[in-house]
């Protein structure tokens, strides 16, 4: 006997829903158990719909769903979820997985692949859609791993240096001196494994810390 795959649909555009709905409800071992058209809907959904999956939209008119991503496996962490969009850039993609999705599809892929992925995910493995592995493929090797833990006092300094502060002038904001400023700037060159600042201001837009 199959087991159903009960799953949520969390996307702003009435078509993309009914088409979604239209294909899936072909499937036997697939059952529509709810749909959401923004994040305030989507989170009270996953709260009280039981289901396997989440496919879920990465830009709703009320939030986005990276952020979103990282509030529902906080709050029901058995939910699996699986990126569904239009965006192909890295640091999007990459924030996804880091926040928690277990997969991420392009809306450009066939309705095949999105099928394969449900499943793939719906049985606890990870699936990255072929028009994803072409966005990653020039990543270096460890840039897929989980992001590494980064203080707020880090985070603080890196988005002044993302304004083009120097250490004086970050320390001046934060109220500390510029030799601890440096401190923090050598600490995250070390964690996000780059060695000069142009390099770690990339690497922290592709994780999403600025």
């Amino acid at each position: 006997m199959q087991t159903m795959i009960d799953i949520l649909i969390a996307d702003d555009h009435p078509l993309i829903t009914e088409g979604l709905r239209s294909f899936l409800r072909t499937k036997d071992d697939f059952r529509i158990a709810g749909t959401a058209a923004n994040a305030a809907e989507t989170m009270a959904m996953v709260q009280h719909t039981p289901a396997s999956i989440l496919l879920l939209d990465v830009n709703l008119p009320d939030g986005n769903g990276v952020d979103l991503c990282s509030t529902i496996r906080k709050t029901t962490p058995d939910l699996r979820i699986l990126g569904l969009s239009n965006y192909s850039e890295r640091s999007v993609i990459l924030r996804m997985f880091n926040n928690g999705a277990s997969g991420y599809v392009l809306k450009s892929a066939p309705m095949e692949e999105l099928e394969k992925a449900i499943q793939i995910v719906a049985s606890g493995g990870i699936y990255f859609g072929e028009g994803v592995q072409q966005v990653l493929t020039g990543l270096a090797a460890d840039a897929l791993t989980e992001m590494p833990p980064v203080t707020r006092r880090e985070k603080e300094v890196l988005q002044w240096l993302a304004q083009g502060l120097s250490s004086p002038q970050i320390g001046e904001k934060i109220f500390i001196s510029a030799v601890t400023v440096d401190s923090h700037r050598r600490s995250l060159m070390q964690k996000l494994k780059v060695n000069n600042t142009v390099s770690l201001l990339n690497r922290a837009r592709e994780w999403g810390l600025i």
